[in-house]
């Protein structure tokens, strides 16, 4: 008779294993891609990098803009009085100056010196479209880093809180059993405190959870501070790039073209130039004759630089040095490339063993904790001894959630080396 109402309560208890545990279905349910859409599109970083390309447009169109004619009104009234033993020579001066011209100025040999500039700004242009491709590549690991700590954390809440509502409807049942002395006080006292340390385990990863979540909701610039349901990450290797046209290397490459484009730029002032010059309008002496001196002149500036204690010589050590710079960095990153790689990979494989030895242990563990409470039930094993049991239980869902995530993280460290 004993043992029938046993079995009852333990039917009761299973139909209480089938309801949904506290609530995580009302919460609002937040994915990866919410985050990285939302970070990608405020970051202010990304905005700099855009807003630098338009610049990089604009500096364009200034270096044709300069090169075009350049005309300008000139303007000039002088009157210089003088007597017989005071005043300027008056052949200096000619006692007067007015002027009134529209002068326009054009360099005859400004097409090589515009490609040139033109050169280095579309290196330049090339050379920051590449860091947005980078920027977004490093903040789309960062955001993704955070939300998998977050999950983590989402996934042990869970755990306690599932962990929790499993205690708290044995507690019933035990209860029931104690009352009728069915069950052993002591062995319900040990039950009840790894109860309420389920409940402390449940309130402190929902704390530290809503801190991970905050800080997620930070580097993403979202204005939002309640509780959510994310949803389970699932990322994949995905070998994007090689390693002729990953960004991480090709900035390498830009910067190389950017040091050697400057070569050109440095040419530029050692370089003749030929300037015509015209203008037209009045240009007299005296007032009086303002009238009668309008006219027109044309002309033509050469400059040929000779010597400047060696400036260009000078500058082009600066740049060799720069590129040795650049040659320095890039055979590191090669290197650090392959082996990183190469590091993820056996990380990921070795990673993929201890899931699969855990998933086992948990599936072995699960059923020794229902085969345990039914014996808890009937009398035939110790409170004591199936809380040891739980303590396994937890212990098999934490690995598991942590090798889980590991694993997530690992696959982003792939997907962002391999970029």
């Amino acid at each position: 008779m004993r043992i029938d109402k046993r079995l009852a309560w333990v039917s009761i208890w299973v139909l209480l294993q089938a309801i949904p545990g506290y609530g995580q279905d009302s919460l609002v349910h937040r994915n990866l891609a919410y985050y990285l859409d939302a970070g990608l599109t405020n970051s202010p970083l990304l905005k700099d990098n855009i807003n630098s390309i338009t610049l990089n447009r604009l500096d364009s169109l200034i270096n044709i803009a300069i090169n075009k004619p350049y005309v300008q009104a000139i303007g000039q009234y002088l009157y210089a009085p003088a007597g017989t033993n005071w005043g300027y020579d008056q052949n200096t001066t000619n006692g007067g100056a007015y002027t009134g011209l529209i002068q326009a100025n054009r360099n005859l040999l400004y097409r090589r010196n515009l490609r040139i500039q033109n050169n280095l700004n579309s290196a330049l242009r090339d050379s920051l479209v590449n860091t947005v491709h980078i920027n977004q590549n490093d903040l789309q690991k960062a955001i993704v880093d955070l939300y998998l700590t977050a999950y983590q954390d989402y996934q042990q809440m869970v755990i306690f809180g599932d962990l929790y509502q499993i205690f708290s409807r044995q507690n019933e049942v035990l209860k029931e059993l104690l009352r009728k002395a069915l069950f052993n006080q002591s062995d319900y006292l040990a039950f009840r405190v790894d109860w309420q340390q389920s409940e402390v385990n449940y309130e402190g990863a929902k704390v530290q959870f809503l801190q991970d979540l905050l800080t997620l909701n930070t580097l993403c610039n979202i204005v939002e501070t309640s509780l959510v349901r994310l949803e389970k990450p699932n990322l994949s290797p995905q070998a994007r790039f090689t390693i002729d046209d990953n960004p991480y290397f090709l900035r390498y490459r830009y910067d190389s073209v950017i040091v050697e484009r400057n070569r050109r730029v440095v040419d530029i002032f050692y370089r003749p130039s030929l300037d015509i010059v015209a203008n037209a309008g009045t240009n007299a002496i005296s007032s009086d004759l303002i009238s009668r001196r309008f006219g027109y002149s044309l002309g033509l500036n050469f400059i040929m630089p000779i010597y400047n204690g060696n400036q260009r010589r000078l500058q082009y050590q600066k740049l060799n040095v720069a590129q040795l710079t650049i040659r320095n960095y890039r055979n590191q990153y090669l290197n650090r490339f392959n082996l990183q790689l190469r590091t993820v990979n056996e990380q990921l494989r070795v990673n993929q063993n201890l899931i699969s030895i855990t998933e086992r242990q948990n599936t072995d563990v699960e059923n020794l904790l229902t085969i345990s409470q039914t014996r808890l039930y009937r009398g035939d094993i110790s409170a004591i001894d199936y809380l040891l049991i739980v303590q396994r239980y937890l212990t098999s869902k934490l690995s598991l959630n942590q090798l889980t995530i590991q694993r997530q993280r690992f696959i982003n460290t792939f997907n962002y080396r391999n970029f």
